[in-house]
């Protein structure tokens, strides 16, 4: 079955929706927007706890949000891409508002987080929950006639015609057809990484937000260059209590918590950029002052907050009344001991949570392909070699609205190029091919990657480790022909589960391979063999496909006005 449509945006989450909404307003497009699962209530936005930057505050400065992305982000950075972030994110941030998305307010004034889990020089972050933002999108996207949406639905490859994207293939998860998607532009949106690590925020409770990494793929596959793959945030993972907060750091943050190690000494305090908070407790647990778990603790017993207002808190972190049911199975798990001021939360350095690199755009979100579009998560260079806290959601409305605004412009004037019928027969061969009588199963394979990245490709790295990672990633390719969907075609997972994999594996080796390129530590990059930052590396590493082989060089930063030690 073959489906036209002008502007085809590939994610749902709030950088696709969001870019959905900005092309809708040329009324002579069409507009097809794709999501894995049912739209709002799947993927990373609606998952998120809900911190947003934006200047509000009269001592913030647009200039000031822009220095403090580009420091934290260890002068990685596009800075070109950085302003657009730092200028037209309280516009992005109103519309949300006027739409319904809920802020936190106290006494009739917006509530400010503190600025110092950020690493803000004022104070900036505020308080859309996750759940909100994307119910305001999702109530902007059904008032526009010419957005059709498709859930349940996966774009399996991106259809190319000499340096242009001219479409997709796309998978109907309910039924199990496979469409060939004729479209002018494509906005790619399909969110990060984190399921290609065990533990991460991507996955809380094993619930799947779709971040299998398959958009970094499909962009490879089609010939775009992708940029800093190395470069994967972690904020810990909780081991005990049971309850899942979200990013640890905020019981320090928010709570007046410490960071102490299993002989009861502080050895850290805020404010440190993510990556620091990471490296500093790896070296904890290495050095043996970890606990018998292999973590070490925030310590809420030692806060100047009474229990009363630690309970406040930690409501408003994880989302106010807006989470009041989150917040109340979290006393009740909480068994040993329902008082916060008593608990010693106990996490480990590693959880996956965001991704900085990826698919390379300008300041129009364009690729270096013709009509292929990137924003959000899958898109690199706006952050650098480490996100400042509070800067993702913002990232997904600002360039979300950017990449449907010049995706619509460029669709309004293109012509429209068939896809060659041999390749989407391919493509259909392909995808049908995974139904064998025998063989071995997607989640067996996803699950040695995410052993193997845990192991050799987390917040601390090596040469001969990451060799190691590199050794896997082969052994599993080549275990691909054996690769095998059980059961029918409808709804099927475990089919999902069988494309998604081999894609996982080129990101892995992307990843791998960018991270032995850069032979310094920068950011959320950090090699023991290599531990300090090297001035001659302040440029990006880069990834193409180079015929069947993958590519790694490097390309210069953007820098517009900030030099590092300026």
């Amino acid at each position: 079955m073959i489906v036209k449509t002008d502007v085809l945006i590939i994610g749902a989450g709030g950088a696709g929706a969001r870019a959905a909404i900005e092309a809708s307003k040329n009324e002579k497009l069409r507009i097809l927007l794709l999501n894995q699962g049912p739209l709002g209530r799947s993927g990373l936005t609606s998952m998120a706890n809900g911190g947003m930057q934006w200047v509000s505050h009269p001592e913030d400065s647009f200039e000031d949000h822009f220095r403090d992305v580009v420091r934290i982000g260890c002068y990685l950075n596009e800075q070109n891409l950085v302003e657009c972030l730092a200028r037209e994110a309280p516009e992005r941030a109103e519309e949300l508002i006027a739409w319904g998305a809920k802020v936190f307010m106290e006494g009739g004034r917006l509530f400010f987080t503190d600025p110092r889990g950020s690493g803000a020089s004022h104070p900036r972050g505020h308080y859309i929950p996750g759940v909100t933002y994307m119910a305001a999108l999702k109530g902007e996207l059904e008032r526009h006639e010419n957005i059709f949406i498709r859930e349940d639905s996966l774009a399996t490859c991106l259809f190319a015609d000499e340096g242009r994207v001219i479409g997709a293939s796309v998978l109907d998860i309910r039924t199990g057809e496979v469409l060939a998607v004729q479209s002018k532009a494509v906005v790619l949106a399909a969110g990060g990484l984190g399921e290609l690590f065990p533990h991460s925020s991507n996955t809380p409770f094993g619930l799947r937000g779709h971040a299998s990494g398959m958009g970094y793929a499909l962009a490879y596959h089609a010939g775009a260059e992708l940029i800093d793959m190395e470069m994967v945030q972690f904020t810990g993972q909780q081991l005990y209590p049971p309850w899942l907060l979200g990013n640890p750091a905020l019981l320090s943050i928010m709570c007046g918590g410490e960071y102490r190690n299993a002989l009861g000494n502080e050895y850290m305090k805020l404010p440190q950029p993510r990556d620091v908070i990471q490296r500093l407790a790896y070296r904890e647990i290495k050095e043996g002052r970890g606990t018998p778990r292999g973590g070490v603790y925030i310590d809420l017993s030692v806060s100047p907050l009474p229990s009363a207002e630690i309970e406040r808190q930690l409501q408003k972190a994880l989302g106010g009344d807006i989470a009041r049911e989150r917040w109340n199975l979290i006393k009740a798990m909480s068994v040993d001991d329902p008082d916060p001021k008593h608990w010693k939360v106990e996490f480990t350095p590693g959880g996956a949570h965001f991704f900085m690199g990826g698919v390379r755009i300008n300041e129009r979100c364009e690729t270096n392909l013709y009509g292929l579009f990137a924003a959000g998560e899958v898109a690199g260079g706006v952050h650098g070699a480490n996100r400042m806290g509070g800067n993702a959601l913002t990232d997904i409305v600002v360039f979300g609205r950017r990449a449907g605004k010049y995706a619509a412009e460029y669709a309004s004037w293109a012509e429209w190029i068939a896809p060659d019928q041999g390749l989407v027969r391919q493509e259909n061969e392909r995808l049908h091919g995974f139904f064998r009588p025998d063989g071995v199963s997607g989640r067996a394979i996803r699950d040695r990657i995410g052993s193997f990245m845990a192991e050799y490709m987390g917040v601390a790295r090596t040469e001969d480790e990451m060799k190691k990672a590199l050794s896997e990633i082969a052994s599993l390719k080549a275990e691909l022909p054996r690769l095998r969907a059980p059961g029918g075609k409808r709804f099927n997972l475990g089919w999902v589960e069988a494309i998604e994999v081999p894609y996982m594996l080129d990101v892995a080796e992307m990843m791998t391979l960018s991270a032995l390129s850069r032979r310094e530590s920068r950011g959320a990059h950090f090699r023991e063999d290599f531990p300090d930052t090297d001035p001659r590396w302040l440029k990006h590493t880069r990834v193409r496909k180079a015929g069947t082989a993958m590519q790694v060089d490097t390309a210069p930063v953007t820098i517009t006005t900030l030099n590092p030690g300026g």
